[in-house]
């Protein structure tokens, strides 16, 4: 969630909201058993078209603290497709990716909790979308252009092994979230990347529009910029850097200019087919203008952790972020990922959340999430 440290929400009234969490999640459920047909005309294998479709529905819980305790609901469901672009004529090895997606969420942190980063990372305005929309081509050997509506979070600044964590946090970092109005969930913007890769080593560039908000100011009011480059060796190794510029005067909608920078390191722990891992990244923003100064994330992910459950994970994590003139927020998140079926998992969440918003009392928070995924 890219919600601002600074801004207060007001309390809600003392109404439980339990009932539309269920209904929420039962209609998740719903869903899941309705999933096999919306999928059923999936392409064959070696079609040019390969269809995807996903649908997370969760409970979250304030047990205590932050602005009230009570329960919400949220759902994200997404329909994407890939084209093979040699199928029409366009060079070989192209390809055109596009994904539709439907946020419903009664925001959980903006109305509950009060934490800047989201205690979920599905929290989202309620709405339908295009959230992707890009044409990808080879350029010689090591090469890949790719342009149009990009999520940047999806290729940027990605903890691989944070991915089964469910605080917003450990996807795009809270400097690059809190300083900038960056193409990240649940908002992706125009832009274009170029990629290049050889052995070991990946450079990553890309370029995007300075207010994804508002799709039709592409070619002005600004632009974000990203670097990244990575190693690939016993474990995975980023260096990355952005830039973001707003253009022309002074617009409340958009936070001053700024830069900052990040590492990370993401690094099986033992041998096998399926290793524990660990991750640990920084972030920092030097020039003092943004909401956030620094932060740092660091976690496990144990696949299998139980005897006859290989397919199930647990994971454990803590983020910590420093907000300028108002405290440090700091998430302890502990979660389990139960395989229940083909496509279908469980996941069971549990954090504590150390001052939401740098300032208020600390939560405690549980979240019931339900996935259903196809590829």
């Amino acid at each position: 969630m890219d919600q601002s440290p600074s801004s207060k929400v007001s309390a809600p009234r003392q109404r439980s909201l339990v009932p539309a969490a269920f209904v929420a999640f039962a209609g998740a459920a719903t869903l899941v058993l309705a999933a096999p047909c919306a999928v059923a005309a999936q392409a064959p294998a070696g079609s040019p078209i390969n269809w995807t479709f996903s649908l997370d529905s969760e409970i979250v819980d304030n047990l205590g603290g932050g602005i009230a305790p009570g329960s919400v609901g949220d759902t994200l469901a997404r329909l994407g497709f890939v084209l093979d672009g040699g199928a029409l004529g366009l060079p070989q090895g192209s390809r055109i990716k596009a994904t539709l997606q439907r946020t419903q969420s009664a925001q959980p942190s903006a109305t509950r909790v009060g934490d800047a980063q989201s205690v979920t990372n599905i929290e989202a305005a309620s709405r339908s979308r295009f959230y992707e929309l890009w044409y990808g081509q080879p350029v010689g050997s090591h090469w890949e252009l790719r342009a149009g509506l990009i999520a940047a979070d999806a290729h940027f600044d990605v903890l691989d092994s944070a991915g089964l964590l469910l605080n917003g946090s450990f996807g795009a970092e809270p400097i690059w979230s809190g300083d900038t109005v960056a193409p990240i969930f649940p908002v992706s913007g125009i832009g274009a990347m170029a990629t290049w890769h050889s052995g070991a080593w990946t450079s990553r560039t890309g370029l995007f529009q300075g207010d994804p908000q508002d799709r039709s100011s592409a070619l002005h009011r600004g632009a974000t910029w990203m670097e990244e480059g990575t190693w690939h060796g016993s474990g995975t190794y980023k260096l990355g850097a952005w830039s973001y510029r707003p253009d022309g005067p002074a617009d409340a909608r958009l936070p001053q200019a700024d830069w900052g920078g990040y590492l990370s390191v993401d690094q099986p722990l033992e041998g096998g087919d399926h290793p524990a891992s660990a991750f640990a990244r920084v972030g920092w923003s030097p020039k003092r203008v943004g909401a956030v100064g620094y932060d740092v994330e660091a976690g496990v992910l144990v696949p299998g952790p139980l005897p006859g459950r290989a397919q199930d994970q647990f994971s454990l994590g803590v983020a910590r972020a420093r907000f300028r003139g108002l405290g440090t927020e700091t998430t302890y998140e502990a979660t389990y990922q139960i395989v229940l079926a083909p496509h279908l998992a469980l996941q069971p969440d549990l954090q504590y959340v150390v001052h939401p918003d740098g300032s208020l009392p600390s939560a405690l928070v549980a979240i019931l999430r339900l996935h259903v995924g196809f590829e």
